[in-house]
This record gives C-alpha cells, structure tokens and sequence, in this order.
C-alpha cells in the first residue's frame, strides 16, 4: 500500500471475493456515557478493545477499526488469508472468526453486554483520505454485519 500511495496513484482499492466481517458493538453504552466523565468513558473503551485486540491477535483476526462503541474485525483481507482461502476456502477463516467472536462473548459480565454482528461477501479493501489515510472496507457485506 506504501509505494501506490507514495506516488498519488489516486483511491488504492482491491476487491476481494470472500471477507467475513464481525461487528461487536457495546449494548445500551448511553448508560456508560451518562454516568461517566470522558476519561472514564476512554479508560473503559480501552479496557475493553484491548481484550478484543488480544483475542483477535490470538485468533488471527484482522482488527479493521474502532469507532466509538464498535469494534470491527474481519478475515480474508490480508494477503496470507487470500492464499489460505484458494488452498482451503473460507471455512478455515471463518472458524477463526466464530471462535475469536465465541471468545469475546464470554468476556461479557452482567454490567458489560455486547452485541455481535457477523456476515461473509465481497469487498472492497482500501485506503482512503490523504491526510490521517485509513485502511477501511465497503460493500453491502460490511453494512449486513453491522445490522
């Protein structure tokens, strides 16, 4: 991605065949933000994203972003899950996912619930912006996950 955005090419796109996307977004996370400063609110949201992040890494589940209360992470989108999906298909990806997800799951406690989204398409994977630029992924197979 480097050598393309370096020599202002313009949008850096790829498409991929088969991406599974999961959506973990904190259940009811206004009552968070009523009875929390800002700080605690941000020392919360670490806490918890960190768990998320060692699990994936765990799982080998590409984290794709945070944005306020969601977490976003899929499989397929790096070059090594390519390949393994044209030697083996998608099942082994998607069991990464699901067991990354059943793992997250049981992370939750009585206070602290999570809603989970997961859905398998295609994808565009790209980089946009020029300033801050950021890896992000579009087509209906994300917007489907985050329903």
């Amino acid at each position: 991605v480097i050598g393309p955005m370096l020599m202002d090419t313009g949008p850096i796109g790829e498409f991929i065949e088969e991406v599974s996307i999961m959506f973990v977004l904190i259940a009811d996370f206004e009552k968070f933000t009523r009875s929390s400063t800002p700080n605690q609110l941000l020392k919360f949201l670490n806490a918890q994203f960190t768990v998320m992040d060692k699990i994936c890494a765990k799982h080998k589940v590409t984290k794709i972003e945070t944005v306020g209360e969601e977490f976003v992470a899929a499989v397929g989108v790096l070059p090594s899950d390519i390949e393994l999906f044209d030697r083996q298909g998608h099942a082994p990806l998607l069991h990464r996912l699901a067991s990354a997800a059943d793992e997250i799951l049981h992370h939750q406690t009585e206070e602290v619930r999570f809603k989970v989204g997961i859905h398998t398409g295609p994808i565009v994977a790209g980089v946009i912006g020029t300033k801050l630029p950021r890896f992000r992924l579009f087509g209906d197979t994300i917007n489907s996950a985050a329903r």
